[in-house]
């Protein structure tokens, strides 16, 4: 039951996500034991009940994030970016973290800084980027310009060369103690935002199963509850 209940937890979060710029779907990964021994412990020690008796376990071993893109649509808004390809930005978090998301819904704070709302600042390659004014130009290679044309600076786009060495935060960006090495496999969309790469289609299918198998598992239970009542109930009447 608790398994199914973090299966039901993670999909709906993926559902509750499947609307938030960047986000990146999570599902469950089991780990599944042959046979989990009952035992009980005795005046002798710890010892097997029954050799060779035992029932089946399958527990969530980890949450894996899945990296496929999601789709890329066209905003009014200039302080909009999208990555097309590799790589994820990277924002300066208030506790001094670097945190990389795919999320480029921009704006800039009150002196004027490109930042990435609610978390931090947006690192260039040399650096904050200062724009001040929202009518700027974004380039595909992440040059920032002025409307006038003066150059700002460079939005940085990285991408890690394990991406198992990431750590998903709770608000679905990521940490990485290892290096991650500026991207060319990319392109920025400005006046875009790539969307969630949540299927909401699939996520209720997975949402019904799940619901199932928790519902058969508390059946269950309440059935070996019955049960164990009427034994009782039986001996205490010998």
């Amino acid at each position: 039951m608790m398994t199914n209940q973090k299966n039901i937890d993670i999909i709906g979060n993926n559902l509750l996500n499947s609307e938030t710029a960047g986000y990146r779907a999570e599902r469950a990964l089991y780990s599944a034991f042959e046979m989990q021994m009952m035992t009980v412990t005795d005046d002798s020690g710890r010892k097997v009940l029954g050799d060779g008796i035992g029932l089946p376990v399958s527990v969530i071993e980890k949450e894996q994030t899945m990296f496929q893109p999601g789709t890329i649509e066209s905003t009014d808004r200039s302080l909009d970016v999208a990555i097309n390809g590799e790589g994820f930005f990277n924002v300066t978090g208030e506790d001094g973290k670097i945190y990389l998301t795919r999320n480029g819904g921009f704006d800039l704070d009150t002196e004027g800084y490109l930042v990435l709302p609610g978390i931090g600042r947006v690192l260039g390659t040399n650096g904050y980027i200062r724009a001040t004014r929202s009518d700027i130009q974004i380039a595909e290679d992440g040059t920032v310009s002025s409307a006038a044309g003066a150059y700002l600076g460079k939005i940085l786009v990285s991408a890690p060369t394990d991406y198992t060495t990431l750590e998903r935060t709770e608000t679905g960006m990521f940490t990485t103690a290892a290096a991650t090495p500026a991207s060319t496999n990319y392109s920025l969309i400005q006046n875009s935002l790539e969307k969630s790469n949540v299927n909401q289609n699939m996520e209720y299918t997975y949402l019904i199963a799940a619901q199932r198998a928790f519902q058969g598992c508390s059946s269950a239970l309440s059935t070996i509850d019955s049960i164990n009542r009427k034994a009782a109930q039986q001996l205490a009447a010998v």
